[in-house]
């Protein structure tokens, strides 16, 4: 396969064979590639076999977006990329709508967010039964800059952020001051407080736009779209790749992550008392089996 990778305007006429040999390479791929009345290119998407934004200064393109999950040993691992216009709700949406194509129905999905309005509102439109959050670092960052930063109150935050039980939460909630239970209770419960998540409980500390993708953005700002794509589908394969790698390695059911976990939670154990669990905790055991509380 040889394409130019400088000239912008014979990459862009090129790119529709491009994601032709990515699918003869990657048959599992999905693509999509959206154009105006004059099949110009406006948008692309690509999911090589869940949001974060990256600006770059190509000579047409403005943003990436990239949809990443957090694989069995709490790494992030990219999952699907789109080209398109930056801060834009028609992108996102599009962007969105390509994911559940890519992903398919009937899968339970979260979307962890840095508190981003825009994909909160497009989440809802495209997934209106899946969970929307934000990471627990991005509301630490909005505290502080309304409340002021101390380490006491970060210990705060962190205790009411991770509180099991709804009770466990309004006696850490009643520690805080009043302006600081205030911007805490403006941002909703659901979004941000593991007592009050619905299901499934999500733990996602931080989102952390994949490295390479800010050398690229810092370091090669003026790129043709097949440069670009080729940079993240090379990415892709080579992070795969490590994963399948030590994935080989493992000799327990569990990733060192898992271990690392279960380890510590053994030790704290060590002092836990057992009481019954509350009414409004949800229980995975059939009701006539007794219910407790660690």
């Amino acid at each position: 396969m040889s394409f130019s990778y400088n000239d912008h305007e014979e990459s862009f006429t090129n790119f529709p064979v491009y994601i032709h040999n990515i699918h003869r390479t990657n048959p599992n791929s999905y693509t999509y590639i959206k154009t105006d009345v004059l099949d110009r290119f406006q948008l692309c998407f690509f999911a090589i076999r869940c949001v974060l934004i990256v600006h770059i200064k190509g000579k047409y393109l403005t943003a990436i977006f990239v949809a990443i999950d957090m694989d069995g040993n709490n790494n992030t691992t990219p999952i699907s990329f789109g080209i398109g216009v930056a801060n834009n709700v028609n992108s996102c949406t599009w962007f969105l709508m390509r994911l559940k194509d890519a992903i398919r129905e009937g899968r339970e999905v979260a979307f962890i967010t840095n508190m981003d309005d825009t994909i909160s509102s497009c989440v809802g439109q495209v997934f209106p039964d899946a969970y929307d959050g934000y990471s627990s670092k991005s509301v630490l960052i909005y505290f502080r800059l309304r409340i002021g930063q101390s380490t006491n109150l970060d210990y705060l935050f962190f205790r009411v952020c991770k509180a099991y039980t709804t009770q466990e939460f309004q006696q850490s909630f009643s520690k805080l001051s009043h302006a600081a239970r205030e911007v805490l209770a403006n941002i909703g419960n659901t979004k941000w407080a593991h007592a009050y998540f619905p299901n499934i409980r999500w733990n996602v500390l931080n989102i952390n736009i994949p490295e390479f993708l800010l050398v690229l953005s810092v370091t090669q700002c003026n790129v043709s779209i097949i440069t670009l794509i080729d940079v993240i589908v090379q990415y892709i394969h080579q992070t795969f790749a490590e994963r399948s790698v030590m994935g080989g390695m493992l000799s327990t059911v569990f990733t060192p992550y898992i271990e690392m976990v279960v380890h510590r939670r053994m030790q704290k154990s060590l002092r836990w008392k057992a009481t019954k669990i509350p009414p409004e905790i949800p229980s995975p055991f059939p009701s006539d089996i007794s219910k407790f509380l660690i």
